[in-house]
C-alpha cells in the first residue's frame, strides 16, 4: 500500500477524529486518536490494531498510519501537534517508539480520560493554555503506560527527519534518489535502506506525493494555469503530470481544478 507526505498548515489541531477512512500517510506531527463510540481500524508502522472506544493509538513523526475500517457511528477524539510544540516530551518523540502504539482502554486512567474530555470541550488550532495544560496531562499518563525502544539509533531518526525536510525543500526540482543522497551526504544504498526499512514509502511515489500536494495549493490562484503549475511542480510534459496526479488523487487535473475554482471550465484558466 503506499503512503502519502500529508502537509499539515496548522501547528496543532485538537477536535474529532476522522469518521471515514483516511489513507496510509505520513507527517513530522504527533499523532493522538481514541475513538468515543463505535469501533475502527488503525494500522500504525505495519501493524492493524482494531480499536475500541476508550482506546488511545499514537503515531510517531514519520511513522506510517492510517484508518481503515471505521463503524457508521465511530466518534472520537484526535489531537495532532509538532512534537517540539510540548518541550517535555520532544526528545522522546524524536528518539524513540512505542512497542506498541496503543493504550487499551482498562489501563487508561481516570485522569487521561478526563484530559480527553476537557479537550474536546475546546477544539482549535493553537497552543491555547487550556489545551496545552490537558494535552500535558494526556500525554504524561500516555507515555507512562507505554513501553519504548530506541527509534532505530540516534543518528538514523535524525536522518530521516533530515530527509523529508531536503525533499519536500527540493521535491520541484530535478530530483533524483542519486541527487538526494549527494545533497545530504550519504550513500544511495543507505538513502534507499532508510526509505524501504523506516520511512517504508517508494522514494519515487514520496517526490511524486509532495509535488501534488504543492499543485493543488497552486490551483487555489486563480492566475496560474495548468501548464504552469505542472512546470512549477516539477514535471517536464504535462502527460508526466496528468498521469502523477490522477495516481496521487483519482481525478484528471482539469476536473480537480473545476471543482477547486467551482466553475464549469469557462471562466477559470485551465489552459494548456
Amino acid at each position: 500500500m503506499k503512503a502519502f507526505y500529508e502537509t499539515r498548515n496548522e501547528s496543532l489541531f485538537v477536535g474529532d477524529m476522522t469518521s471515514y477512512p483516511f489513507p496510509l500517510h505520513v507527517h513530522e506531527m504527533l499523532e493522538l486518536a481514541s475513538p468515543l463510540q463505535g469501533e475502527c481500524t488503525m494500522r500504525v508502522d505495519g501493524e492493524t490494531y482494531l480499536l475500541y472506544p476508550g482506546d488511545i493509538a499514537i503515531a510517531f513523526p514519520l511513522v506510517p498510519h492510517s484508518f481503515e475500517r471505521l463503524s457508521t457511528d465511530c466518534r472520537g477524539f484526535a489531537a495532532i501537534f509538532q512534537a517540539d510544540g510540548i518541550t517535555e516530551f520532544s526528545n522522546t518523540f524524536h528518539t524513540m517508539l512505542p512497542v506498541k502504539p496503543v493504550l487499551r482502554a482498562g489501563a487508561v486512567p481516570e485522569d487521561a480520560r478526563f484530559a480527553i474530555r476537557r479537550l474536546m470541550e475546546h477544539p482549535g488550532y493553537d497552543y491555547h493554555p487550556i489545551r496545552l495544560a490537558y494535552l500535558h496531562v494526556l500525554l504524561a499518563h500516555v507515555l507512562s503506560a507505554l513501553d519504548f525502544r530506541p527509534a532505530e539509533t540516534l543518528n538514523e531518526k535524525g536522518l530521516a527527519d533530515r530527509v523529508v525536510k531536503y525533499i519536500f525543500d527540493h521535491a520541484c526540482e530535478n530530483i533524483t534518489l542519486a541527487s538526494t543522497a549527494h545533497g545530504l551526504g550519504i550513500s544511495e544504498s543507505h538513502l534507499s535502506h532508510l526509505f524501504s526499512q523506516q520511512l517504508r514509502i517508494n522514494f519515487r511515489r514520496f517526490v511524486n506525493a509532495i509535488r501534488i500536494d504543492k499543485a493543488e495549493a497552486l490551483m487555489r490562484d486563480p492566475s496560474m494555469t495548468l501548464t504552469a503549475i505542472c512546470y512549477s511542480c516539477g514535471y517536464e510534459n504535462l502527460r508526466t503530470f496528468r498521469r502523477a496526479f490522477v495516481r496521487e488523487t483519482g481525478m484528471l487535473p482539469t476536473a480537480y481544478l473545476q471543482k477547486m475554482r467551482g466553475t464549469n471550465g469557462s471562466s477559470a484558466r485551465i489552459d494548456t
